[in-house]
């Protein structure tokens, strides 16, 4: 079918591609008991600050529109020891996260703030999810 060896090298990285794209999803999209081998922790959350999904996280607090505290089970996840990564889960909204000294959510405590916008950068509810790699 393909004659050349690159056009085989690029048709199989294509197709290896589409399957890593196709299951990272799925650390996140059971409901109740998520396999996730590859990550420490994370959590799909809604705009209320309720867990719909998680890893290793012992909850979440909505502090005031768009901004909560994740904290997390796991004593090694600390600022500098892990790759954490956020992303919006609602249309048009914007997601940060931050390891906090605040008195609201320490990162001495295991627990990170994520922060939620509209395209304007106003505060504003959101769907979000937060892994920890």
């Amino acid at each position: 079918m393909f004659k050349s060896r690159g056009a085989r090298s690029l048709a199989l990285g294509a197709v290896g591609v589409s399957v890593v794209a196709a299951t990272a999803g799925v650390a996140v999209a059971v409901a109740d008991n998520v396999r996730a081998p590859y990550a420490q922790a994370g959590a799909t959350v809604e705009p209320d600050g309720k867990i719909r999904s998680s890893k290793g996280v012992e909850g979440v607090k909505r502090l005031a529109a768009g901004e909560y505290c994740v904290t997390f089970g796991d004593s090694d996840i600390s600022p500098g020891r892990v790759l954490p990564s956020v992303s919006s889960l609602s249309r048009g909204k914007i997601v940060s996260y931050s390891w906090s000294t605040a008195s609201t959510c320490d990162a001495a405590k295991r627990q990170a703030r994520v922060w939620t916008t509209d395209a304007e950068g106003k505060a504003s509810d959101a769907w979000f999810s937060i892994v920890i790699h």
